[in-house]
């Protein structure tokens, strides 16, 4: 399985994404690291880090009034029949003051050779512990589509370039209202679907499954 991944960040996002698309190649990752993360103030433990085919957006705010925007993007290949259990997670914690705290995980799985075990996971996650006048929104979108067979040079151009897209309007979203984010993530899984079912290797019984998206606030 291989992965395609996109972190994007804010001035108060940190994340690390590479990205690869089947043929190996691989282009430049957008990150920002933030060495001095909150403490864990949380009754509960933390999430584990995601898998190798993973997807997580995880947003941890401590500070009074403050904003902290967490956004991951990750497109995942699923090849040779491989059991496809990928994970999409999207968490937003926080104990402050007039604070607001947004996680978005964004994963799309395309499934390319026929397997007999598909459960992908698609979980949000968003809690306040001793906050007060919070915000704390969790959105969690996975779109997972099963292919003919691999897809042609038309329609990787087209999947690419919807994809920088989507890197694009994910570096930015602390300014978006979070019901537009919701709409374009949305609109974003149609083009995505519109592409594989208009590529030629597109059969008649071929699975297209959109896991609902799970929201919190």
């Amino acid at each position: 399985m291989r992965t395609l991944a996109v972190a994007a960040a804010t001035a108060l996002l940190a994340g690390l994404a590479g990205v690869w698309w089947p043929d190996g190649v691989a282009y430049a990752a957008v990150q920002q690291d933030d060495d001095h993360g909150p403490s864990w103030v949380f009754p509960f433990a933390p999430p584990d880090d995601p898998e190798e085919d993973g997807n997580q957006a995880l947003a941890v705010n401590t500070s009074d009034g403050s904003v902290d925007y967490s956004a991951e993007f990750a497109l995942v290949w699923a090849e040779d029949g491989d059991p496809v259990g990928t994970k999409n997670e999207a968490y937003a914690f926080a104990s402050c003051t007039g604070c607001t705290t947004v996680a978005v995980g964004f994963q799309v799985v395309l499934i390319e050779e026929q397997t007999d075990v598909i459960a992908p996971q698609n979980l949000s996650r968003a809690i306040n512990y001793n906050c007060t006048e919070c915000t704390t929104y969790a959105l969690a979108h996975q779109l997972v589509l099963s292919l003919g067979g691999p897809l042609n040079d038309d329609s990787m151009e087209q999947l690419s370039a919807l994809w920088c897209d989507i890197e694009e309007y994910g570096e930015d979203l602390e300014d978006v209202p979070l019901a537009e984010i919701q709409n374009q993530l949305e609109a974003y899984k149609e083009q995505i679907t519109r592409i594989v079912q208009a590529d030629p290797s597109a059969t008649e019984d071929g699975i297209a499954m959109s896991i609902e998206p799970g929201a919190g606030a």
